[in-house]
């Protein structure tokens, strides 16, 4: 499961008029090999929450074989494990470092692949979650082929995307002060331009062969502070690798501006909210032995 938050240098949107670039599989990887501790700390559990609202929807039962796509730390395993106790759950994401977590820390056989190149067979699995993945590929809608075609008769697909975000003023404050140090932007890791919407999404469904039985809205939200405010903007992988692009001086002295900038700031400040979008699809036909 993933995604970063609200920094989103290089990031295109909807509004752009000429096709956006998609993000590069390798770039996506190296971020979040590198910001794993921050990503499982602190901005898992705020995203978490619209990938359990899924796991109703996807009806399991004891034996299914669940995958996981893109489950990056495997922080969905307990909400899973507690609908099916019975089932078997797959996590698989091209960061090495998230699948290290997903396996040491919460027990989960691990594969490192492609959401886009699925190995395994064709109808083998009950279930597949793509829950924060689609908006960071090349192809969204390769993968939910990938989906559709690894799913048994009947099978279930959920998948989360991002809908918007509204930052805070500290958010604003950290990025205005990269733009004026002229810290680069970096090459795309997020797209969210047609996953952003529930038609859009529910017409994609239908272009990998599924059928959407259920898309609906997520809120989610949370209140910083200072200090995990600054652990979350300065540990994630995005932020580390922007934050590479300038010398160690330069970077020393717009890191202890920003600091005194956000000092200044009141609680309202630290305030972020966003929106995603929940999507269940099936998989035509009637399940073996219905």
């Amino acid at each position: 499961m993933q995604s970063s938050p609200q920094l989103k240098a290089g990031q295109v949107t909807t509004s752009d008029a000429a096709a956006p670039a998609r993000p590069c599989r390798a770039d996506v990887t190296a971020s979040y090999d590198i910001g794993v501790d921050g990503y499982e700390q602190l901005w898992s559990p705020v995203i978490l929450p619209a990938a359990v609202a899924l796991v109703p929807w996807l009806d399991l039962r004891d034996g299914d074989l669940v995958l996981d796509v893109g489950a990056g730390t495997g922080a969905l395993a307990s909400t899973i494990r507690s609908a099916a106790p019975g089932a078997k759950l797959i996590a698989l994401d091209m960061s090495s470092q998230m699948l290290r977590v997903a396996q040491v820390e919460r027990k989960v056989p691990a594969v490192q692949a492609d959401a886009m190149v699925l190995p395994v067979a064709s109808e083998a699995v009950h279930a597949v979650v793509l829950a924060y993945v689609l908006f960071h590929l090349a192809d969204p809608l390769v993968a939910l082929k990938e989906a559709a075609r690894v799913a048994r008769a009947g099978g279930r697909v959920g998948t989360v995307t991002w809908a918007s975000e509204r930052p805070g003023r500290a958010q604003v404050v950290w990025n205005d002060a990269l733009a004026l140090a002229g810290v680069p932007p970096l090459p795309p890791r997020r797209v969210d331009a047609g996953l952003d919407h529930p038609e859009a999404l529910g017409t994609l469904l239908r272009k990998a062969g599924l059928i959407p039985r259920r898309i609906w809205a997520e809120r989610l939200r949370r209140q910083w502070d200072p200090a995990s405010f600054w652990a979350l903007a300065a540990g994630l992988g995005v932020s580390r690798q922007r934050l590479a692009l300038i010398g160690p001086d330069a970077r020393a002295v717009l890191l202890a501006r920003l600091r005194a900038q956000l000092n200044e700031l009141g609680p309202d400040d630290y305030w972020w909210e966003g929106e995603v979008i929940c999507a269940v699809g099936s998989k035509p036909g009637l399940p073996a032995g219905a």
